[in-house]
């Protein structure tokens, strides 16, 4: 009896301590800070692609200055823009009749992804991805013609004074060449094989077919009119009446060049009013607004363009 009744004491006892232990435990792990986990690493953030800007211009050809009238200014257009989407928009061929059509023969077509980079490499190829001018004597009524690229953030101008005139009309080198350093003629040919390369894309370079550009806008100059209707000049022919506000008032005067134009931005409805007499007039056609006579010149808006 004695014996099992001091087993039962001991088995009590020891019972009553893995209790109270467990009390003490559970006690100061609710009072005590709760252990941080090992801390799992995030997975690194994947950044987005930056969205193409597609009217961002990556090369652009035009001509600067030369022996012309401020309204020729008025009027000229690049030679071909290229954009980061891979439109290509250029001047296409315009009918030898004269007078000839008011409005000019704008064309876009794709090129590849595959072709665009081509070119970005050709361009650093032949060290074009600088900002450099290149004179010519000799020769002062001739217009610049700029190369204008846009690659990686940074922009670079390349000029060439008289590159179209450099070569006679019976194929030989202009006097006035033989002057030139190396390094001149050296960029000056770079730059003239790039523009060959930028206007003769091959076909298998494009991704869809030749079409005209369709503008959304256009900027139209309107000064008193240079052609009289009715009088013994070429293109005697009748005054269109122009549908929209006054020409004496709308949008704003061109200051500088000694010209007395004023310029304006049509779209939307007023576009597609005007657009049709646009598209059926040529250089001399007069326009009859108020009673007044004007003569215009139309520029269509490219992609990115704001305004006059």
């Amino acid at each position: 009896m004695f014996h099992a009744a001091h087993r039962l004491a001991r088995f009590t006892a020891l019972l009553l301590v893995a209790v109270s232990l467990a009390a003490c435990v559970g006690s100061a792990g609710a009072a005590g800070p709760t252990p941080n986990p090992t801390p799992i690493p995030s997975p690194t953030p994947t950044a987005s692609p930056k969205p193409i800007d597609p009217n961002k211009v990556v090369f652009r050809v035009t001509w600067e200055g030369g022996f012309v009238t401020p309204e020729m200014l008025l009027e000229r257009l690049p030679l071909i823009v290229v954009y980061a989407d891979g439109r290509v928009i250029s001047q296409g061929p315009q009918i030898e009749i004269y007078p000839g059509p008011l409005m000019p023969n704008l064309r876009e077509r794709t090129i590849s992804a595959e072709a665009l980079d081509r070119l970005v490499v050709l361009a650093r190829e032949k060290d074009l991805l600088r900002t450099v001018h290149f004179g010519f004597p000799g020769i002062a009524d001739a217009p610049d013609t700029v190369l204008e690229i846009e690659v990686d953030g940074k922009s670079y101008r390349v000029s060439a004074a008289a590159l179209e005139a450099e070569l006679g009309l019976d194929g030989d080198i202009e006097p006035g060449f033989e002057q030139l350093d190396e390094a001149t003629v050296k960029g000056r040919t770079a730059l003239r094989a790039f523009i060959d390369a930028l206007t003769g894309f091959p076909d298998g370079d494009y991704v869809d077919e030749d079409h005209a550009f369709v503008f959304g806008g256009l900027s139209v100059y309107a000064g008193k009119a240079i052609i009289v209707p009715n009088s013994e000049l070429p293109g005697e022919q009748p005054a269109v009446d122009w549908p929209l506000e006054d020409l004496a008032t709308a949008g704003e005067p061109v200051t500088g060049g000694g010209l007395d134009v004023r310029c304006q931005v049509i779209e939307g409805d007023d576009l597609a009013t005007v657009l049709p007499l646009l598209n059926g007039a040529n250089t001399l056609s007069t326009f009859s607004s108020e009673g007044e006579l004007y003569s215009l010149i139309v520029r269509p808006l490219l992609p990115g363009e704001a305004g006059c």
